[in-house]
């Protein structure tokens, strides 16, 4: 390995380490992290919804409370 291929080696794990401390780096193990338990939240949330919606009885109640 050359002097020049060490420097960048050396250079590009620099520039690695400094993009995972960047706050709006979308792949910083600490964002990574962040949106796995924004994704778990979301799903429980629509997960939710669809439980708590009776979706046979939707119609009637549009056509109860919606005029045309």
């Amino acid at each position: 390995m050359t002097l020049q291929d060490e420097l960048l080696n050396e250079l590009n794990q620099t520039i690695q380490l400094l993009e995972a401390e960047i706050p709006a780096n979308p792949s910083a193990s600490r964002n990574e992290r962040i949106e796995k338990g924004f994704q778990r939240s979301l799903a429980s949330y629509f997960r939710g919804l669809e439980d708590a919606i009776d979706w046979n009885a939707l119609e009637t109640i549009y056509y109860r409370n919606v005029k045309e």
